[in-house]
C-alpha cells in the first residue's frame, strides 16, 4: 500500500464532517484538514517521482513548471497547519510531557529543513525549464528523489504517530 492509499483510506473514515467526541470513527475537522495536507504532499511527491523519471528527454516542461510552482505552497500550508493548529490541540490534548515537547520540536525542524530543500528544488527546476541545456539532469533527478523520499518519510511518521495524537479524545 502505498502513501497515498493510505492518506486516501483515512480520508474516507467519515462521510460528514462532525465535531464528535465520542464515536471514534468520526473525524475532528482539524483532523480532516491535517489529511488533506498530508494527501496533497504525498501527490506531490508523485508527480516529483514522474518528474524524476522523465528527466531529461520525456519531461513536459510546462507541467514540470506548473508542479514545481506548486512545491512551496503545498508544503508551506502543511506545515503552517500542523505547528500552528496540530501540534497545540495535540499539546492540550495528550499534556505537555517532555518527549512530546522534544518530538514536535524535531518536527519544527524537519518543517525548516523541507521548506529551504523545496526553496532550491523549485529554484533548479525553475532553471532547467529555462536552460535545460546547461542543467544537469542527473544532479536534478538526485535531488527531486531526496526531496520527495524524505518527505514520504516525514508524511509516513504524521501518519503513524501524529494522526493518531491528535484522534485522542478526552476521557
Amino acid at each position: 500500500m502505498t502513501e497515498t492509499d493510505r492518506v486516501e483510506d483515512c480520508v474516507k473514515v467519515c462521510t460528514v464532517d462532525c465535531n464528535c467526541t465520542t464515536m471514534p470513527q468520526c473525524v475532528s475537522p482539524i483532523e480532516r484538514k491535517m489529511q488533506q495536507h498530508l494527501k496533497r504532499q504525498s501527490q506531490l511527491c508523485n508527480q516529483l517521482e514522474q518528474i524524476a523519471d522523465e528527466l531529461p528527454y520525456r519531461v513536459d516542461h510546462q507541467r514540470l513548471l506548473m508542479v514545481a510552482r506548486s512545491i512551496m505552497p503545498t508544503v508551506k500550508r502543511a506545515h503552517s497547519f500542523e505547528e500552528n493548529r496540530v501540534f497545540p490541540q495535540i499539546e492540550a490534548q495528550a499534556g505537555s510531557t517532555e518527549a512530546l515537547k522534544h518530538s514536535l520540536e524535531r518536527l519544527q525542524f524537519e518543517h525548516w529543513e523541507d521548506e529551504s530543500f523545496a526553496e532550491e528544488l523549485t529554484d533548479r527546476l525553475v532553471k532547467f525549464v529555462a536552460h535545460p541545456e546547461t542543467a544537469n539532469t542527473d544532479t536534478l533527478s538526485y535531488m527531486l528523489r531526496g526531496f520527495f523520499d524524505g518527505l514520504r518519510r516525514h508524511i509516513a511518521f504524521e501518519l503513524e504517530h501524529i494522526l493518531p495524537l491528535l484522534r485522542q479524545r478526552e476521557p
